[in-house]
């Protein structure tokens, strides 16, 4: 008998080795969501917190079998949410519709947008995105720079983001990154020991800036954001970052791999993070709904 309800707090540990497995096949494969259990379950725990994940997340069973889950998480200073899912037993994926219509019985008010960022290769979440009039936002490719190519990172000159150069990053970051799912006020408030902006400055002029994300509990990192100022560009800024942040990256013991996410539109900068020693991964769509 099928059963779909909302997630009870033992769950997370079942669940999100149900999502890992899922999220390490490309054909069901969701951006937003780790490969790894133990970070998705830390994730769910302490991250997804402006709605917990126990009012926004529901399971599906056939028995005693999790067969589905589905969840979405919130930003309500933004009024959106990013869809996590559906992962489904392939063979199960008839409950797709139940399930979507039991999740958004959960969404707050406050939230008008939805988001969904399926792997190109994930064509049942393509064709839910699109028989849902979600509208395409973007193709996006993931590109991976692996540990053992850091003996390329030769040296460079970047430093880390100090209070008098935060109105010079916020105002960047803003002019190129309008509609990014993190403003410039919000990388500020994130900033801690495994989260850090790092910048160049030539002859006491902002160049630029890129913002990264370590997880060195799961060997894992990314790069979120970097943007050169008009003035720099054509001058090697960009490249410096890059490798500034990736040898600050690697400090970390067991991080073996680095991976960020480009507008695919975007050759100049995929051209730049290939040079740097940046690898293809995976391509990605970005869907996204009005839904008030």
């Amino acid at each position: 008998m099928l059963q779909i309800k909302v997630i009870d707090e033992e769950e997370v540990g079942k669940a999100s080795d149900f999502i890992a497995q899922l999220n390490n096949n490309e054909e069901s494969h969701i951006g937003y969501c780790g490969k790894d259990k133990d970070e998705i379950a830390k994730y769910m725990m302490n991250e997804i917190s402006d709605v917990n994940y126990t009012e926004s997340f529901v399971v599906a069973y056939e028995g005693s079998e999790l067969i589905g889950i589905l969840g979405f998480d919130a930003d309500l200073e933004d009024n959106s949410a990013e869809i996590w899912g559906p992962f489904i037993t392939p063979n199960k994926w008839g409950i797709v519709y139940d399930m979507w219509r039991r999740m958004t019985d959960l969404l707050p008010s406050g939230v008008d947008t939805l988001e969904m960022f399926p792997n190109m290769k994930n064509t049942r979440v393509f064709q839910l995105a699109k028989d849902l009039s979600f509208q395409k936002y973007s193709d996006e490719t993931v590109l991976l720079y692996e540990r053992n190519t850091n003996d390329k990172l030769n040296h460079c000159t970047v430093e880390e983001l100090s209070p008098e150069y935060y109105t010079d990053m916020k105002q960047l970051h803003d002019s190129v990154f309008p509609s990014a799912y993190y403003n410039g006020q919000q990388i500020m408030k994130r900033l801690n020991e495994h989260r850090k902006v790092f910048i160049i400055i030539n002859k006491g002029v902002f160049a630029g800036y890129i913002y990264v994300e370590a997880e060195p509990e799961f060997g894992e990192a990314s790069i979120e954001f970097f943007a050169v100022e008009d003035a720099e560009r054509g001058n090697g800024v960009g490249g410096q970052l890059l490798k500034g942040a990736l040898k600050w990256l690697f400090t970390f013991e067991g991080m073996e791999s680095i991976t960020l996410c480009v507008n695919a539109a975007n050759v100049n900068a995929i051209n730049l993070y290939r040079k740097v020693g940046f690898q293809y991964l995976h391509d990605l769509c970005s869907f996204t709904k009005e839904i008030r």
